[in-house]
């Protein structure tokens, strides 16, 4: 964290004339003799000031804005801005241009409304009390939104762009040197109306779009200039204010309809792109002169000649809200890296390093952890993503450019810095992103703000935690083995029978210590041959979570309506062990990145990362209850004439029905109209908590005992059911799964992608259903899910075996490569019969 200091001279009689000396570099460290100093956060930048504690206000050197600490009592104003108001000056000056004799320049037929924009926006306490809709409640959901986008088009149709920039101009002055200090949710209205500001996305989007037609003519470097100025600064303010300001914000958030919310994001999400990519230029081109100014952002002569700022974009995006599909996570982002454009543009310039393959480099956490920029857009958007619930699907928050961040790096200083505050590992996800901002906790990393990162990016993070857990494991059995002189054993090695593989699996986990099971898994199937190159483990998996989900062990009940499985209430202590190994059995999963075929509701993940289970998690694990429950409290009758009481009951597989009270002496207790709500609380918490208490913990314990890293705290819910389960498209696409599909047995490629063979299958594969092309994947890969991060991330390779004989032989697959061999066959028909038995007959070793 950055830490400046400010010199002041004589007395403090008059604080804001002399504070335009106060620091602008890093190298002068003076403090006013004889004077109390403190640490103030930048209000604007969030930088660490040193300053006398008798001032009232000070410049900041990083961010140029200056900050007013003493909130001087003003009288309430009586002034606003509304629609009506600009549209009937407008009216004026055009009518009264029609009257004059003489001819007016078009800048002086709308003088007198330039003047009034620049009196009414350059004003705190005008524009802070302008749009408000009197129909809402609430400092920031009163802003009548509809009204200021009206505003600002009225504005922008007039035949010249003047009044525009002219407010532009009026409203940066007001944000480098506001007038009021921001101290309450009531002092926020005004960056809210400025947030709606229409060139704002224009200012880092640049000339690499069609600007919308009415925009066309603000398509300018000075208003791009001043609209970045003011983009930099709203985003600044609303994100360095204090809880209480946040709180409303989110709030505020919450309430705008889902095609501005959305909005809002892709927003936010673009102006981290845009510092990304300049910093990520900037560093390929290995300019130290050519870096960013001291305030971080673009230069009027950078707006004015667009190849400053980054490749040129051709395709415009931030109307869609929709990504193609969900795997693409850069779909959102417009400003696109494409480092074959910087190698052709700067070629003489590149470091010896990257020349070679320039996409190798990564962003070091010493690049972008000074950007205030990046940390202030972070903290908004975090804002936004507490306010989500739902509405969007958590990969509208991805920014694709964190895939080119030196991620271990990142993780490595984030976790030393949680480790310093162990309130937040026991914070859930959503409650502690804006830790960071309110502890004092300096060093910006993406980790802190996980909802920025792209899947595949935490299953990066995850696979280098557990590698270097693996290996940590590892080096301490070979120096345990040297002390004692013992075999070393660097592996989880499992010696299982298929027809006792949950109770064979018990046994050997119960072998090793809770740190073994971070060990690198081998699996062994006592009697039959084979080396565990990943296929025995994947069919290990595969089978024993089939005997462990079996709905006759009695371990989990089913929903017929949702096809989901839930713990049974009714729990032994056998079967606890049984509900530890299933929860390793995931943590192992994870860390040997194998997908299994569950039935867990999402409701199950939430309780994994400490999320609280509500009603809409029962409703959709048991529908039809829920909806039973939900017809009670809209029963509009007396409710005790349905003589319900304070049980519950459920089926048990031993003891048939069992019913349990919910609260002491709840049988003797009535639901009525007052009690009923309670007792939905009940109710649904009861089969979602208390009755499965034991049984989850047991669950939980062995999940975590693996998997306990924290690197698994950056996934959200959904997150970790998609590494866990995989991805369930509908449908294979066939192209993009050819795209990946490696050959062997060939000359090259090409003749491959030619050859009878290679095109039946392919013909083959686009014909069947999804039905079968998941019974091919799982006959293949060991599971019939693609990869959680999309079938382009996944390996698949095809090889050609010479027949020596007549006989065609059937096709095989190497589950631990992902690979199907495939024999030189005489005819379509004949490869699709051989491929079809192969699919639906094999499992192990030999034909069932």
């Amino acid at each position: 964290m950055r830490l400046f200091s400010f010199q002041f001279n004589s007395n403090h009689d008059e604080p804001s004339n002399r504070l335009n000396h106060s620091l602008e570099s890093e190298d002068s460290t003076l403090s006013s003799s004889g004077s109390t100093t403190i640490i103030n956060a930048c209000r604007c930048c969030g930088a660490l000031v040193k300053i006398p504690e008798c001032v009232m206000k000070y410049k900041c050197s990083i961010c140029k804005s200056t900050i007013v600490l003493v909130h001087k009592p003003q009288e309430p104003c009586s002034s606003s801005i509304t629609y009506e108001l600009i549209n009937n000056e407008i009216k004026n000056c055009e009518n009264n241009a029609r009257t004059r004799i003489d001819k007016m320049s078009i800048h002086s037929v709308y003088k007198p409304l330039e003047e009034l924009i620049v009196s009414t926006f350059g004003a705190f306490g005008v524009l802070n009390n302008s749009f408000i809709d009197l129909k809402k409640s609430g400092s920031l959901k009163s802003i009548d939104l509809k009204a200021v986008k009206d505003t600002y088009d009225r504005i922008i149709s007039l035949p010249t762009r003047r009044p525009y920039l002219n407010l532009l101009f009026a409203v940066n002055d007001l944000l480098r040197r506001p007038s009021h200090s921001i101290s309450s949710p009531d002092d926020l209205r005004w960056l809210f109306i400025l947030f709606e500001l229409p060139t704002l996305p224009e200012c880092i989007y640049h000339k690499r779009r069609v600007s919308a037609e009415n925009l066309k003519k603000l398509d300018t470097p000075e208003i791009k200039s001043v609209s970045y100025e003011i983009f930099k600064r709203v985003v600044g303010y609303l994100a360095n204010s204090d809880s209480k300001c946040l709180e409303q914000i989110i709030k505020a958030f919450y309430s705008l309809s889902i095609d501005k919310f959305s909005y809002k994001v892709q927003l936010l999400n673009l102006y981290i792109t845009f510092h990304l990519t300049k910093l990520i230029n900037n560093k390929l081109n290995d300019s130290p002169k050519k870096s960013l100014d001291n305030s971080g952002g673009p230069t009027f002569q950078d707006h004015a000649n667009t190849s400053n700022l980054g490749p040129k974009i051709t395709s415009p995006i931030l109307n869609s809200t929709e990504p193609t599909s969900q795997s693409n996570s850069g779909s959102y982002f417009p400003l696109q890296i494409s480092f074959q454009t910087w190698k052709e543009r700067t070629h003489t310039r590149y470091t010896s390093s990257y020349e070679q393959n320039p996409t190798d480099f990564k962003l070091r956490v010493s690049h972008y952890g000074p950007e205030w920029h990046i940390k202030s857009a972070a903290i908004l958007l975090s804002a936004l993503y507490m306010a989500n619930k739902g509405r969007l699907p958590y990969y509208s928050f991805y920014n694709s450019l964190t895939d080119f961040i030196h991620l271990k790096q990142d993780f490595e200083i984030w976790q030393n810095g949680i480790k310093k505050n162990e309130s937040y590992l026991s914070s859930s996800i959503t409650d502690s992103m804006t830790l960071g901002h309110f502890s004092g906790i300096s060093q910006f990393t993406f980790c802190h703000y996980p909802f920025l990162l792209t899947l595949g990016s935490k299953i990066s993070i995850l696979e280098h935690e557990a590698r270097r857990s693996m290996e940590r494991k590892a080096e301490e059995a070979f120096i345990t083995a040297l002390d004692r002189r013992e075999a070393l054993d660097v592996n989880l090695k499992l010696q299982v029978r298929r027809d006792y593989i949950a109770t064979d699996t018990l046994r050997c986990i119960k072998m090793y210590s809770e740190k073994d099971l971070k060990k690198a898994l081998k699996i062994e199937f006592i009697g039959e041959p084979g080396i565990d190159g990943g296929g025995l483990k994947k069919e290990w998996f595969s089978l024993l979570t089939k005997e462990l989900f079996n709905e006759e062990n009695g371990m989990f009940i089913y929903d017929k309506e949702s096809h989901f499985c839930w713990f049974s209430p009714n729990s032994t202590e056998p079967n606890n062990e049984l509900y530890y190994i299933t929860g390793v059995i995931l943590g192992l999963a994870i860390y040997n990145s194998i997908i299994l075929d569950l039935k867990f509701p999402p409701a199950l993940y939430k309780k994994l990362v400490g999320k609280k289970i509500r009603f809409e998690d029962y409703l959709e694990l048991f529908p039809s209850t829920g909806r039973g429950l939900q017809k009670l409290l809209e029963y509009s009758g007396n409710v005790e004439d349905l003589e319900l009481f304070y049980e519950a009951s459920y089926k048990d597989l031993i003891n048939g029905i069992v019913i349990e009270e919910l609260i002491p002496d709840g049988s003797t207790i009535k639901v009525t109209n007052q009690n009923r709500k309670d007792y939905v609380e009940k109710w649904y918490s009861f089969f979602m908590n208390s009755s499965i208490e034991s049984q989850f913990q047991s669950f939980h314990k062995g999940f975590h005992n693996v998997i306990g890293g924290n690197a698994l705290s950056l996934f959200s819910a959904k997150e970790i059911e998609m590494i866990i389960c995989g991805n369930d498209e509908p449908q294979i696409d066939t192209a993009l799964f050819r795209s990946i599909t490696k050959y062997s047995g060939w000359e090259n490629e090409e003749y491959a992608n030619n050859s009878e063979i290679v095109q039946w299958f392919w013909n083959w594969f686009n014909e069947i259903s999804n039905s079968q092309q998941k019974k091919f994947l799982s006959f293949v890969t060991g599971s019939d899910r693609i990869p959680a991060t999309g079938i382009s991330t996944m390996s698949f390779k095809i090889t050609r075996i010479k027949s020596y004989d007549s006989i065609k032989k059937l096709p095989i697959a190497h589950t631990c490569f992902n690979e199907l061999c495939l024999y030189d066959y005489d005819n379509e028909n004949e490869m699709v019969e051989k491929l079809t038995t192969s699919i639906y007959e094999s499992e192990g070793f030999g034909l069932k």
